[in-house]
């Protein structure tokens, strides 16, 4: 699934061209994604004029001048791809949306997910924090706001490991699988040392680890495993720089003992039961 670096490089991507930039086509070739998109989503947001996008978690976000939000969820296996106007569909291309920036540009942004577990939303933008989605999201993970005096308050009381505490998107949001793996090789927290059990220096050399590793896979694309794709059609480099995730029995670059992948909840989780404790 994509994770805020993911996300994020999307983001940038559009950032790029839509800011103002005019809908002057919406095309919807299946509408039974996650949740089914809104039988008025081409004809509300056909003419309608695009602002900055920003990103909560891992949603993407984009305003309208007429005080609509057009949010994109990529769920496990969606892309972004943005293309010219009369570009080849492909298979799982599920929403194409045509736009002519303020130098007359025009590209399409296409939505494509093969497994269409993500979804794609239209709503008022008064309701933003009352969206079903968004309305009980964590701290953002790269937000000044998580510090070591709004964190450990949440997990004072939670005996859930910390890897389970660092994906539950309602304490911090935008990290997954991939990410808390990295995260807490790099801050040398065993992944399954409860939530509860930690100081507060060691919140903070968790803090500190979220935002290295999430700040540099962010500027090499994020981490292509199966699916992800940037919006330009490259790949994300930052699977080449991964310490843990996916070398299952592969020498840790530290210590050199094996790595080890174990399930925590059902999911995969890497460490180095030698240097993190």
């Amino acid at each position: 699934m994509p994770e805020l670096p993911e996300v994020e490089t999307v983001r940038l991507a559009l950032d790029k061209i839509v800011n103002n930039a005019l809908v002057k086509k919406v095309e919807i070739h299946r509408y039974d994604l996650r949740w089914k998109v809104k039988d008025n989503l081409k004809v509300d947001l056909e003419k309608d004029i695009l602002k900055k996008p920003f990103r909560m978690g891992k949603y993407i976000l984009i305003p309208t001048i007429k005080n609509k939000i057009l949010l994109i969820h990529l769920g496990m296996s969606g892309q972004i791809k943005i293309q010219k106007k009369n570009h080849l569909k492909s298979k799982h291309d599920h929403i194409d949306i045509v736009v002519q920036t303020e130098n007359k540009l025009m590209y399409s942004i296409t939505y494509n997910d093969p497994r269409r577990f993500g979804f794609v939303d239209f709503f008022d933008k008064k309701d933003i924090y009352h969206h079903f989605l968004l309305k009980n999201l964590g701290i953002e993970a790269l937000s000044k706001e998580l510090t070591v005096n709004k964190l450990k308050p949440l997990i004072n009381n939670r005996k859930k490991s910390i890897k389970n505490t660092l994906i539950d998107q309602r304490v911090i949001a935008g990290i997954g699988n991939i990410y808390a793996s990295e995260i807490l090789y790099r801050a040398k927290i065993h992944p399954k040392r409860s939530a509860n059990s930690l100081s507060n220096q060691e919140v903070v050399t968790i803090i500190k680890a979220c935002r290295f590793i999430l700040k540099k896979a962010i500027k090499v694309g994020g981490t292509t495993i199966k699916n992800h794709a940037q919006p330009n059609g490259k790949l994300g480099y930052f699977s080449q720089k991964l310490k843990v995730y996916g070398r299952t029995g592969q020498k840790c670059f530290n210590c050199k003992n094996n790595i080890i992948n174990m399930l925590i909840t059902k999911r995969s989780t890497f460490y180095c039961d030698h240097c993190q404790i």
